[in-house]
């Protein structure tokens, strides 16, 4: 790339992509029997016909197109097409239920919509406004599932030679708007994030630089892409530097994507490499040699301990054979991950990195590093396992006082982190007083509290608005109790809050056990499952400074709700969850594991 002129919107990429890699493979779609590959020269094909498709249908510059459906190449294609004709792709979550989906539709005024078969169906009439629905996904192309929607195959059709003779005149700009993403939370809290083209752009840059990503590498995809992070690990990162894509939907498939493709890299959230992890527990266990590999672990932890050399390449070679063999690092990102997790899997000899941004940031903020040599012969990425690393290239970061929580640099070295650069975002769809706050002389509030060590490897200690301040002045940050509470296999959903009691304030502990932790511990009443709940987070409360412990329990009999990202939905829960404060009070002596 050092040669070359860096595109600046989201075409040129493409452009250039199928100008120097025109016959290598772009994405690749399922498995054996069901794949659809395609190269960036198709792709540029598929995509130049579709706008001119979509210019003959109506779609104006500047227009927005909404796009809700699974991972696929139709998707892609889909939302490059809008951006060559001129217009900007609205991200919809396709399993939001259809009040939710009309809504982000809607409110930043989409003239097209194109959806998945099941998103059409789910919409049953329609959204008002919407004047085109386009059928998206493999299942889709000749039978679309309403009269009125067209086939995704069907758009290019009605390219002419007029809509083909206007598609160069609808070249963006850098500073038109690429795209509206949402935050996550409620459909009432979520807010529109408007990037450009050269918000994804300079990161993508930034992020391949960082990561030293190239043509050599591959990647598998199974996140949701009307998501910052997964859009631009997928859509941006590749067509930068001719990489490959694997798009895989389904979760239960990963490890047969992972044998069949052997990807190079692995981009993913701390929920889905928990399980990848369990998974590998639970078939060692099955294959009866669970003690062998614990053993192991504990003989690789000493020696790097003792010499910094990873054995766990060598003695774990079969686990790295059954992720396909190829992997220079897993990337973690779109929520925190416990630093246990990445040692777990440093411990296998699997470097697991961890991201940091935010969707405002297009998303990347910050990201650890990968170097083999440290990887293999030091102890630096285990010392550094609670970080996200320094900033991307052409990222500036640094510290400012919180002073509502009495949070001061010069204090304690915690502060919130602010962000400036080109890949700071325009603003929130028509929410100018939230932008507002958002953004500070140029620079992006985060909310996100922070340390920052001599080397710029940046620590997160939790959300500034969600520090829990105690009446002695003591604070808490939920995010840490977490981290330390997630230890235990018997807690499988934890959510720590602040909640006012009296005239103290209770640290407080929304618990979603095990189902299975719970049924083998033989606790089916509730009285029980307090009581080893309580056991469980006293024992873990211990390891911490006492007024850091949980004071209070609240056991929930289903999940906690999440995010596309399985990041649990904080905000939903603060604004909506309905706590039972007298069943807290007359279950004190069993519920207050500081006791």
């Amino acid at each position: 790339m050092d040669n070359l002129e860096r595109p600046l919107t989201i075409p040129a990429a493409l452009a250039q992509a199928a100008r120097r890699f025109p016959n290598r493979t772009a994405y690749i779609e399922g498995g054996a029997g069901s794949r659809h590959t395609i190269s960036w020269a198709e792709l540029q094909r598929l995509v130049s016909e579709t706008a001119a498709g979509l210019i003959a249908l109506g779609l104006q510059r500047g227009d927005r197109v909404a796009i809700c459906a699974e991972n696929g190449i139709e998707w892609i294609a889909a939302y490059l097409a809008t951006a060559l004709a001129g217009g900007a792709g609205v991200l919809v979550y396709y399993d939001l239920k259809p009040p939710e989906i009309a809504e982000q539709v809607t409110r930043p005024a989409s003239r097209f919509l194109v959806a998945s078969e099941g998103v059409i169906e789910k919409l049953g009439g329609g959204i008002p406004g919407v004047e085109r629905v386009i059928a998206i996904g493999r299942s889709g192309k000749n039978a679309p599932p309403r009269r009125d929607a067209l086939s995704f195959a069907g758009v290019a059709l009605k390219a002419t030679a007029e809509s083909r003779r206007l598609l160069p005149g609808r070249a963006p700009s850098p500073d038109d708007l690429a795209a509206v993403i949402y935050t996550s939370g409620t459909t009432g809290g979520a807010k529109g994030v408007m990037l450009s083209h050269r918000n994804f752009l300079a990161n993508g840059h930034s992020c391949c630089e960082a990561l030293s990503f190239s043509e050599r590498d591959s990647a598998l995809l199974v996140l949701p892409m009307h998501h910052a992070m997964p859009f631009i690990a997928a859509l941006i990162l590749p067509m930068l530097v001719g990489a490959c894509f694997v798009i895989e939907n389904d979760l239960r498939r990963v490890r047969d994507r992972l044998q069949e493709h052997k990807p190079t890299i692995f981009f993913g959230v701390p929920a889905l490499f928990e399980i990848v992890y369990r998974n590998v527990l639970a078939r060692a266990e099955a294959e009866g040699r669970l003690a062998t590999l614990q053993a192991w672990q504990r003989r690789g932890r000493l020696i790097k301990r003792l010499t910094g050399i990873n054995i766990g390449p060598l003695v774990f070679f079969k686990i790295h054979k059954a992720l396909g063999g190829k992997l220079r690092f897993l990337v973690s990102g779109g929520a925190a991950l416990n630093p246990q997790t990445a040692r777990d899997f440093f411990s296998l000899g699997l470097p697991l990195l961890q991201g940091w941004g935010m969707t405002e940031a297009s998303p990347v903020i910050a990201v650890q590093r990968f170097s083999a040599s440290k990887f293999r012969f030091s102890r630096f990425y285990e010392d550094h396992a609670g970080g996200v690393g320094p900033a991307v290239p052409g990222v500036e970061v640094r510290l400012i006082d919180v002073p509502e929580k009495d949070i001061r640099v010069s204090v304690s070295g915690e502060g919130e982190v602010i962000v400036r650069g080109d890949n700071v975002f325009q603003g929130y769809w028509q929410a100018e007083d939230a932008t507002g706050d958002a953004k500070l002389d140029g620079w992006l509030r985060t909310g996100d509290l922070g340390r920052i060590d001599a080397g710029g490897n940046i620590y997160l200690t939790g959300r500034s608005k969600y520090v829990i301040v105690l009446e002695s002045g003591e604070k808490v940050h939920p995010d840490e109790l977490e981290d330390k509470l997630r230890e235990s296999a018997l807690l499988n959903d934890i959510c720590v809050l602040g909640r006012k009691i009296g005239d103290k304030t209770q640290v407080t502990a929304l618990v979603y056990p095990d189902p299975e932790a719970a049924q083998a511990a033989a606790t089916a009443d509730e009285p029980a499952l307090r009581r080893l709940v309580s056991g469980e987070i006293d024992r873990l409360g211990k390891q911490l400074a006492a007024y850091k412990r949980v004071s209070r329990i609240e056991l929930s009999d289903e999940p906690l709700p999440k995010t596309a990202l399985q990041k649990v939905a904080r905000g939903h829960i603060e604004a909506s969850y309905d706590f039972s404060y007298e069943k807290w009070l007359a279950a004190a002596e069993s519920s207050n594991p500081a006791g």
